[in-house]
Order: C-alpha cells, then sequence, then structure tokens
C-alpha cells in the first residue's frame, strides 16, 4: 500500500512541492511553535516540500526532517537549500533509525499512508526516539470524500481512516499522554476533508 503511495508522490514531486509550498498552514506552523521550546531537537517524519522544516529551521529549531520518497527530498533540497545536510530518505515503519534521541517528533499527513501495523510499529519507534517529556505532535486524516471502500483515491494513494479513539488509544498504547486533540478542516480548502491533530508527550 505505500508503495503505491510513494510511486505517486515520486511520479509527481516536481507539481506536489508547488501545491505544498502554497497550502494555507499557518494554523498548525503556530501550534508547531506553541508544542516545541525554541532551540530544541526536532525531527519530522514525511517532510515533502520541507516547508515544514524549513519554516521550524526559520525559527531556530534544530531540525533533522525524514521522507519516503527520494526524489520528494531532492526537490526539497533545491527550494530549502539550507536544509541540505538535514534532510534524509528512509521509508516507514522500519527505517527509523538513528543514534540521537529528540526533544520532539512531528509528523503531518503522513502516518495515514500506512496501514494499521505499521502505524503502531511506527508511533512505537517515535516513543523510543524521543527524550523523557518529549514531545509529539501529529495531524492524520479523519475523514475524507474521496477515496473507494478500499482507502485508495483515484490518484493510487492509501488512506486509513480511523476514528479519533482509535488514534488515541494507539498512542496511549505505547505510553504517551495525551495533551490536546483538536480538529481541523483542510489546507487546501477541500471539502469532505477533515484533519486530527494530536499533541502527545512521552
Amino acid at each position: 500500500m505505500l508503495s503505491k503511495t510513494l510511486n505517486y508522490y515520486s511520479a509527481n514531486a516536481p507539481l506536489l512541492t508547488e501545491r505544498y509550498e502554497l497550502a494555507d498552514v499557518q494554523e498548525i506552523q503556530n501550534l508547531l511553535l506553541k508544542t516545541f521550546t525554541k532551540k530544541s531537537k526536532l525531527l519530522e517524519i514525511g517532510c515533502g516540500s520541507g516547508r515544514d522544516a524549513f519554516f521550524m529551521f526559520s525559527n531556530g529549531y534544530n531540525i533533522t526532517a525524514v521522507d519516503g520518497s527520494e526524489i520528494m527530498i531532492s526537490e526539497s533540497k533545491k527550494i530549502h537549500p539550507e536544509l541540505s545536510n538535514n534532510l534524509f530518505h528512509k521509508i516507514l515503519p522500519n527505517d527509523l533509525n538513528f543514534d540521537i534521541k529528540f526533544d520532539g517528533v512531528y509528523t503531518i499527513a503522513t502516518l495515514m499512508h500506512l496501514d494499521k501495523n505499521d502505524i503502531e510499529k511506527t508511533i512505537l519507534s517515535i516513543y523510543d526516539l524521543l527524550n523523557q517529556s518529549g514531545k509529539f505532535l501529529m495531524s492524520v486524516s479523519l475523514s475524507r470524500d474521496d477515496i473507494n471502500e478500499n482507502g485508495f483515491d483515484e490518484k493510487g494513494r492509501f488512506f486509513l481512516i480511523l476514528e479519533q479513539k482509535e488514534w488515541l488509544n494507539m498512542c496511549k498504547d505505547v505510553g504517551f499522554k495525551i495533551l490536546k486533540t483538536k480538529i481541523n478542516k483542510d489546507g487546501l480548502n477541500r471539502d469532505g476533508i477533515t484533519w486530527l491533530i494530536l499533541i502527545l508527550e512521552k
């Protein structure tokens, strides 16, 4: 499932990079600033165009960012050359290996492309990568009207739609404390799509 999704992002990387850079994400970027202490060491999972990684870098954070599409990483390095040494190609759930711990991790519009088993593995890896009292911010699709009964949209991307309670339980099961839950409308103004934002603490 993930391979089909990554194929789409790789095949359309330049177009998607342009689109993501224009999205209205002021609300979630403000939330990132409120969630993580300045100068802290952060990991972004699923950085796409590098939009949010660059935003955090510009605001004084020590940022490492990863994406499952090697071509998206290349595109993000082109438009955000300042991040070139901070961007890495890593595929979920088994490739989240680092020899350091992070003060915070965030992932925006990424985890719902995995199946439930791989999401659980990824959340556990994130928990292990965090320093004690480290924070984790995640954003996932809560509802979509553009996918078929098997979870695929017309572009071939997979989306796992779960209830808010299921996302909360997966995070609680590995030991996370829930600090905040929020439901947002779509940053690209698509009707029929809503987003769940969770802020958690180790």
